[in-house]
């Protein structure tokens, strides 16, 4: 098996930085012949790929997102067309999974051979032998296609980047997880809480989506998503951080408080059963969970990494497991309380919402001395008349 891409008359560094590259199309041909001529045909309007079975076709596929189109012909060695067709429409990655394939036919193929290749998702059909405006045409008009809905998915995925909310599960999302986890890290090192991270990966997804479809991959996902957050406290923040990755922060958690929550979504999810049609199957979960020993300069990144490795740990044997730290449960991670730190506006915004009210009244004036250019200036942009009770308030923060 080889892939070998056409010939150009200067390398990609020695091009001029204005030069806009031309689409990039994958032929999937096992005669040489036939290869050659569609790349002497296309190669001034497109970059040409070429395999020489499915197999190298599929690795190209997979490996290359640039590849726009796919041309590929149906009876080949090893990986037939059939084949790699079912390959590229059964991805979970809609790169993949939405490309333009364009089937290359003989006259020998018979119409049920046609029919068979469409059912499995083909764009299109070619006849050999071909000529050069048809087959200019296709690839064009399918490679324009292609690009416009890439644009599309681009522009999509960048508002999902800037939003905290998961579509499909309406969790957190990976973005709001970035973002928050750093904070609840910073928070517990600083006032000598503690803080426990759940990674938790869906088994055997992959499988289900080639089996099964998006529609129920996603609703066994929503589902999952229900049991996670039915499992967890109040205080507890939920995210999906992937395609089939959940993760969890329990501020406040010790290792113990966050293995007994571990540990109910893990049972649930055994117990939990699908059903399509007749057909019932189940589902499972791996999960890792870190309580780490915290330390000033430690950085949520490192946690992160080590609940990934436990993930990975518990996948690798068999799945459907959570691993924890090595030996029992420590009784307590958290750093010596040393120095009060003052506590940020958000910091006791976050203390509030879990009911810890103590740490705020420890610091309420310095607070509210904080927080009263902005209620004075909604006082006069709201017009709400309270100019008597903020002067008190003003007065009352002094002595705090």
């Amino acid at each position: 098996m080889h892939a070998t891409i056409a010939d150009s008359t200067e390398s990609a560094e020695s091009a001029d930085s204005y030069t806009i590259a031309k689409p990039r199309i994958l032929v999937v041909e096992d005669s040489t012949t036939m290869r050659k001529a569609i790349r002497r045909l296309l190669s001034n309007d497109f970059e040409v790929v070429e395999a020489d079975d499915g197999d190298t076709g599929w690795e190209l596929v997979r490996d290359d997102p640039s590849i726009q189109v796919v041309f590929s012909d149906l009876m080949m060695p090893r990986m037939n067309g059939f084949m790699l067709l079912r390959q590229i429409r059964e991805s979970i990655h809609s790169r993949i999974s939405e490309l333009p394939v364009i089937i290359i036919t003989g006259h020998e193929d018979d119409e049920k051979m046609r029919r068979q290749a469409m059912a499995l998702g083909a764009t299109d059909f070619i006849t050999k032998p071909f000529d050069s405006l048809q087959l200019r045409a296709r690839a064009k008009a399918h490679a324009k296609f292609e690009h416009t809905q890439r644009r599309l998915q681009q522009a999509t995925q960048a508002l999902e980047q800037r939003s905290t909310i998961d579509p499909l599960t309406g969790l957190a999302n990976a973005n709001y997880f970035r973002e928050h986890g750093p904070v609840l890290l910073s928070f517990a090192i600083r006032h000598g809480n503690e803080l426990s991270v759940l990674r938790i990966d869906v088994d055997q997804y992959d499988e289900l989506f080639r089996k099964r479809g998006r529609q129920v991959a996603d609703k066994v996902l929503v589902n999952i998503s229900k049991i996670i957050t039915g499992s967890v406290r109040r205080e507890d923040t939920v995210a999906r951080v992937g395609l089939s990755k959940f993760a969890v922060l329990m501020p406040g958690a010790n290792e113990q408080v966050a293995r007994e929550v571990a540990s109910k979504i893990h049972d649930l999810n055994q117990k939990a059963g699908y059903r399509l049609g007749n057909t019932r199957f189940a589902m499972t979960v791996s999960a890792g969970l870190v309580t780490p020993a915290l330390y000033e300069n430690l950085q949520f990144d490192e946690v992160i990494k080590l609940a990934e490795a436990r993930v990975a740990k518990a996948m690798a044997s068999g799945g459907n497991t959570v691993v924890f730290e090595e030996g029992p449960p420590a009784e307590s991670r958290a750093a010596p309380e040393g120095r009060r730190v003052a506590l940020s506006v958000e910091e006791a915004l976050i203390l509030l919402r879990t009911g810890d009210t103590a740490k705020v009244n420890e610091q309420l004036g310095p607070l509210l001395r904080r927080m009263f250019p902005l209620l004075v200036h909604a006082n006069r942009q709201l017009r709400l008349g309270m100019d008597g009770a903020l002067l008190q308030l003003k007065n009352r923060a002094k002595e705090l």
